[in-house]
């Protein structure tokens, strides 16, 4: 059996079949397809103009900045600009980015493959980059929890009889790079959930789950820990019976968590991420197979060897393989935000990418290769790059830079793409689950968007579906935020609502 970490020359083909029909229409043609570029110069609209600039600038006295561009999707016009070649932060709007790449790469059908195999000693655990695998979240679309790919890989194990592991387990975490933490991401974000590590090998979001609970007055609370794996120390300053509420902090550069505050109900604290997210998930499953009656003689150890030598040199049966969905990524990514699944989709372009310049040579992802790859794409549907760093995949990194051009001509190339339905259903929707859960409740159903915010930067970009039944795509991005960005999401909301009534406002106004 041969495991590949993924299939460039299907891709590659595909891609030069899209691109050979694509080269039989006119430049033109291509430049509305993905940028809109032909059809820009018919002017824009004089009375969306004198609406939406008041509303974006209303806030321009705190020395904030403003990017924004509406598109009419139906026919390509440039309806609104604004400083849409400014270079700014996208903040989480980066994300559009990468999903886009993402999704072009690998199609809506692509599932990201975990193995286990066990050569008759020691037990193989694979990874190909898959951030998906104990996610609490799709676990229960599925009906499932964060250990339920350990439950079922430990039946399958008992399945075929075996009850104990003579030798070690070993896990292959090399899909991408040593570089688990981006340089420019900062060191006080490293001990919080989104910042955490990324690997080819991923487990929980990389984190740790911790629940406390009272015992008597006074006592120190009692907790749980999810995954339990041993490299973790707890210090427990929580007391049971204090009314002050529980409180979480992960030491720098330790799996050392410290649990203070008080304790009068059982409740779940902030996930705190781990430091070698390869180490975590072989340590954890490990922990899991003792727990079910499963017997480990060795330890944990990393390997350099690549999949498909698992087989072929060590003879090694599959036990099982845990399949991520594309469609569940996709959703955590951009509804969610997840930045870690961000950042593997980074990684796994850009492994995809150069695979597919080297005839198909395995080479480890990396943020370097999937700014390539953004690049590649971004060429391909005629987008102007010029602008653009890629830094990370998920918009963590300040280094990044966008223009509101960029962003909504990637819009418009995705609805476009022949995957356009699949890249919208993952935005977020007002009113429902995601980001914009508590924003804008009466647009649920007619804007499909992706938020972003770091300090100091707040972004909305995504698409409107009018009262008359007509597609926008709009990108609005501020930097330079002085302090809270509350209001700043407040005249996001009310642009968004302008879009929707366009067409009745405009005849409002004319009568």
């Amino acid at each position: 059996m041969r495991l590949e970490l993924l299939s460039p020359t299907v891709m590659f083909r595909k891609r030069n079949h899209r691109r050979r029909f694509l080269s039989l229409y006119p430049a033109c043609v291509l430049l509305l397809i993905g940028s809109g570029a032909c059809s820009s110069t018919r002017g824009h609209d004089a009375q969306l103009t004198a609406q939406l600039t008041p509303i974006l600038t209303r806030h321009a006295d705190t020395g904030a900045t403003v990017s924004a561009r509406v598109i009419d999707l139906d026919t390509g016009r440039e309806l609104y600009a604004y400083n849409i070649d400014e270079s700014v932060m996208p903040a989480s709007n980066m994300k559009i980015v990468t999903a886009s790449v993402a999704l072009d790469t690998f199609g809506p059908d692509h599932t990201f493959n975990t193995y286990l195999h066990f050569d008759g000693h020691d037990l193989w655990i694979t990874g190909t980059g898959d951030p998906a695998i104990g996610d609490a979240k799709i676990a229960g679309l599925h009906d499932g929890g964060t250990l339920t790919v350990f439950d079922e890989w430990v039946a399958a194990l008992k399945a075929k009889g075996i009850t104990s592991i003579p030798g070690d387990i070993k896990y292959f975490d090399g899909a991408f790079d040593n570089n688990t933490i981006h340089p420019s991401w900062s060191h006080d974000d490293l001990v919080h959930w989104y910042a955490a590590p990324v690997s080819g090998l991923n487990f929980n979001d990389n984190c740790v789950d911790v629940t406390v609970f009272p015992k008597a007055d006074g006592e120190p609370a009692g907790y749980e820990v999810v995954p339990p794996f041993r490299d973790l120390t707890i210090v427990n300053e929580c007391v049971s019976g204090n009314e002050n509420p529980p409180t979480i902090e992960r030491l720098a550069h330790a799996n050392v968590l410290v649990l203070g505050g008080g304790c009068t109900k059982r409740r779940g604290l902030k996930s705190k991420p781990v430091i070698d997210p390869g180490a975590f998930f072989a340590d954890a499953f490990r922990e899991h197979l003792i727990a079910n009656g499963i017997s480990v003689a060795g330890d944990i150890a990393s390997t350099t060897a690549p999949p498909g030598s698992i087989v072929s040199h060590h003879g090694a049966d599959e036990i099982a393989v845990n399949k991520s969905r594309m469609s569940d990524v996709m959703w955590r990514l951009l509804k969610d935000s997840q930045n870690l699944f961000a950042e593997c989709l980074c990684k796994l372009s850009g492994r995809e990418y150069e695979a597919r310049l080297h005839n198909g040579t395995s080479r480890p992802g990396s943020w370097e290769s999937g700014e390539r790859a953004a690049r590649a794409f971004m060429r391909e549907h005629a987008i102007d790059d010029s602008h653009f760093v890629g830094a990370d995949g998920s918009g963590l990194s300040r280094d990044n830079r966008v223009t509101v051009r960029l962003i909504s001509d990637i819009l418009v190339a995705m609805h476009n793409h022949p995957y356009a339905n699949a890249f919208r259903n993952a935005l977020a929707e007002p009113g429902e689950s995601g980001t914009l859960g508590s924003r804008m409740k009466d647009l649920s159903g007619h804007v499909f968007a992706k938020t972003g915010y770091i300090r100091g930067v707040r972004a909305l970009s995504g698409y409107v579906h009018t009262n008359d039944d007509r597609w926008l795509c709009f990108s609005i991005i501020y930097n330079n935020i002085p302090g809270s960005v509350r209001p700043f999401n407040d005249l996001q909301d009310e642009v968004c609502h302008a879009l929707y009534d366009r067409n009745t406002a405009q005849q409002t106004a004319n009568n």
